[in-house]
């Protein structure tokens, strides 16, 4: 009886260990809206923080305020087409263009929100 009792207890045991786990919260909670305009002053130039460090002027493209959306458009960026935009590819890290930053991609929604600036025409507002 007590071996009975004692496999019971392990066998709870395990089934109250197994079910306590974390999930984390996907950070992309708020989709993209397609008809709502991105203004690359309030969600495109803040993106570039944590790019500033490389791309300073000394690697190309140079993401300081003043000068990242002119050397963006300098051939990274074609307007009305992400799917062919260098900027847009190494976000993704596809088609042969590096990933970046490097070693970490963005999550989606960082991501979706360039995509959709570049498809609206990617406009300096």
């Amino acid at each position: 009886m007590k071996s009975l009792f004692k496999i019971l207890i392990l066998i709870s045991m395990g089934l109250f260990l197994n079910s306590c786990y974390y999930d984390a919260f996907p950070e992309d909670l708020d989709p993209i809206d397609p008809d709502e305009e991105v203004s690359y002053q309030n969600d495109i130039m803040p993106l570039w923080v944590q790019c500033v460090g490389c791309h300073n002027g000394n690697e190309p493209p140079d993401l300081r305020d003043e000068f990242s959306y002119d050397s963006l458009l300098n051939g990274y960026v074609i307007p009305n087409d992400a799917d062919a935009s260098i900027l847009y590819k190494s976000l993704l890290g596809i088609d042969g263009v590096s990933l970046m930053p490097p070693g970490s991609k963005w999550p989606d929604s960082k991501n979706d929100l360039v995509k959709a600036w570049i498809n609206q025409g990617a406009k300096n507002n």
